[in-house]
């Protein structure tokens, strides 16, 4: 997971975040892309943040990519795009959900973009619920089911 920058001076569970990372290294790549679309839906879901024709990008490029429809390109366009509105957005659930589903896009891209929106999805729990360990630690055990289950 060099290769991706994870994000520092979050409220955490590490031994949780260690398990998750255990887990990921056993998947490939196409696996983790699945991961990051189920992440992507459980955000959705957590934060209530209507999904607009950027996030339903962020989608399509993913399940194209698996399907050999796109290439990795393509996502890191699309990644790109989603990082672009992030900046510019003012509420900080919406830029948290924004910064993760553009990790999301950017999976099919590197399968570890995939943990990267993990992190995200931590630090919107902190924005959603602070110095809460027990949201971040039930958020730490949906992403290891999730990622158990593909």
């Amino acid at each position: 997971m060099q290769s991706v920058k994870v994000i520092k001076k979050i409220d955490d569970i590490p031994e949780l975040k260690e398990i998750l990372i255990t887990i990921s290294e056993s998947k490939t790549h196409k696996q983790m892309s699945q991961y990051s679309l189920l992440l992507a839906k459980h955000i959705l879901e957590i934060s209530e943040v209507e999904c607009c024709s950027a996030i339903a990008e962020c989608f399509d490029i993913n399940k194209k990519w698996q399907n050999g429809e796109a290439k990795f390109q393509d996502a890191r366009q699309v990644a790109f795009m989603v990082n672009r509105l992030a900046r510019e957005e003012k509420d900080p659930v919406k830029v948290k959900v924004l910064r993760a589903m553009g990790q999301v896009a950017a999976t099919p891209h590197v399968k570890w973009h995939a943990l990267v929106a993990s992190e995200y999805a931590i630090t919107l729990i902190n924005v959603m619920y602070p110095k809460n360990l027990e949201e971040v630690k039930k958020e730490r055990e949906i992403q290891i089911e999730l990622m158990k289950s593909v």
